[in-house]
């Protein structure tokens, strides 16, 4: 095979930036060599992150300067240089003059297959409260007093288990524990000492739920030896006359707080919220909240099952019994304070993700979708949960093209080494809460990386 580079004609790149003319694919090669290909660079363009689970790139310098921050360091290449990134390692290019360089990417086949975008058996929890919409909703057989699907969850008593690919049949954890890195994304891993950190759920009120709250970190590593609980509520829909309940209206006394317990008018204190579709609130441990008859939501929060159960007009549990009280360790946990306003405001754009909550916690987006979108998340060096709230779409991931099909009432989990995807909805309309712990703005070092770019011309 002979070719010549001015007989080749130029194609976009997957960086978003420059072009590249192809000198051997990977069905001409037969071999595990993706391609090889001659990029030219414009100066002062800046790629998208990126990253590969089962590909290793290289770069040979023909022509001109860049800088690759790889992992959070910069490498200045010039003429001349040869630049080698393993697989698993985030990577971004910023043309300092014009570039010209050759690129070979090169599959690592022991790697392929073992990471993709993740979907679960059914995890449905009974609750006293609960109904049968969520089975309904989801097609499964009826069940008596589901009241939450743990979609994506490492916590007892309902741990996710795969219904897809490799790991098909693998509990979440195991296979976290296989790869953390990879599949929570490194800073993440560090952080949360290679655990998964959120739970997603889709929660039934078949009946009032029980006024509650949440500990912080610091009271619950101090009571518990565990997580704290932070949550958000994202509304799926409500009936008439349906309510959450979210926040103090009035500013109690520990003394008032435990008279109301008592003589049971606790939610009279409370700031009572009507419902839209849409609505979203966030829940900070220490804040109280219950959520009425009538309502079903998703819930993100820590990954975490400690509940304060506060007042809970005095029914019996599934098992014939009266549900435990938390009274005295509520009071430590609640926080009193009135706020101004406790459901958050966002603008829903079509096409584009919206941030509805974003938090040290973690970080949820909207998206309304009605064509295709490129979602690229390598910068957030975590996870993506992508939870499906109405409609139907494909979820195609770029370096891999491994792809799922995502349904209403169901999520998947994205690992972090491949967190550039696109989303392609197969309905007229296509609804998803997108949630991952973001990084990216809370890393003083990316923060640094980024001024040094912006200084320098980017």
């Amino acid at each position: 095979m002979q070719k010549h580079l001015n007989d080749i004609q130029p194609a976009h790149t997957s960086y978003e930036m420059g072009m590249k003319r192809v000198l051997l694919s990977a069905n001409e090669s037969g071999c595990s060599i993706t391609q090889i290909a001659i990029l030219t660079l414009k100066a002062g363009e800046e790629s998208a992150m990126h990253i590969h689970p089962d590909l290793q790139d290289a770069f040979f310098i023909l022509q001109g300067e860049l800088d690759v921050r790889i992992n959070g360091v910069v490498h200045h290449c010039k003429k001349d240089d040869f630049l080698f990134i393993e697989s698993l390692n985030t990577y971004q290019l910023h043309a300092i003059t014009d570039v010209e360089m050759m690129a070979i990417g090169c599959v690592i086949e022991s790697q392929r297959t073992k990471l993709y975008p993740i979907l679960f058996e059914p995890n449905l929890v009974q609750k006293v409260w609960g109904g049968e919409y969520l089975t309904q909703w989801k097609q499964l057989p009826d069940q008596q007093n589901i009241g939450e699907s743990w979609e994506v969850s490492t916590v007892e008593p309902a741990q996710s288990v795969i219904a897809n690919g490799t790991w098909a049949g693998y509990e979440l954890r195991e296979v976290i524990n296989k790869m953390p890195q990879a599949i929570l994304g490194k800073s993440v891993a560090q952080k949360y000492n290679n655990q998964l950190p959120l739970l997603v759920k889709f929660i039934d009120a078949n009946d009032d739920l029980s006024v509650q709250v949440h500990p912080n970190n610091e009271l619950a590593m101090k009571e518990h030896n565990e997580l704290g609980k932070t949550e958000m509520w994202y509304v799926l829909s409500a009936d008439e006359g349906s309510h959450i309940y979210a926040g103090f209206q009035e500013e109690l006394t520990i003394d008032q707080y435990h008279q109301r317990v008592a003589d049971g008018t606790i939610l009279e204190a409370i700031a009572k919220h009507e419902l839209q579709t849409g609505d979203v609130f966030y829940l900070p441990a220490g804040r109280i909240h219950a959520i009425s008859k009538g309502v079903r939501l998703v819930e993100v929060q820590q990954s975490s099952d400690l509940t304060y159960r506060i007042y809970d007009y005095n029914r019996m549990g599934l098992d014939g019994k009266p549900r435990t009280l938390h009274t005295d360790l509520a009071a430590k946990a609640l926080d009193f304070k009135v706020y101004k306003e406790y459901k958050n405001k966002y603008k829903e754009i079509v096409n584009d993700a919206s941030i509805c909550v974003d938090t040290e916690f973690f970080t949820v987006r909207v998206l309304t979708l009605k064509e295709s979108i490129h979602r690229n998340m390598i910068k957030f060096d975590s996870f993506v949960i992508q939870t499906c709230t109405h409609g139907e779409c494909q979820i195609k991931i770029r370096s891999t093209q491994d792809s799922i099909t995502l349904s209403e009432g169901h999520s998947c989990l994205i690992p972090a080494a491949i967190a550039d995807y696109e989303i392609i909805p197969i309905t007229e309309t296509t609804k998803l809460l997108e949630s991952y712990i973001n990084n990216a703005s809370q890393n003083p070092l990316r923060r640094m990386i980024s001024q040094f770019f912006h200084m320098s011309g980017a």
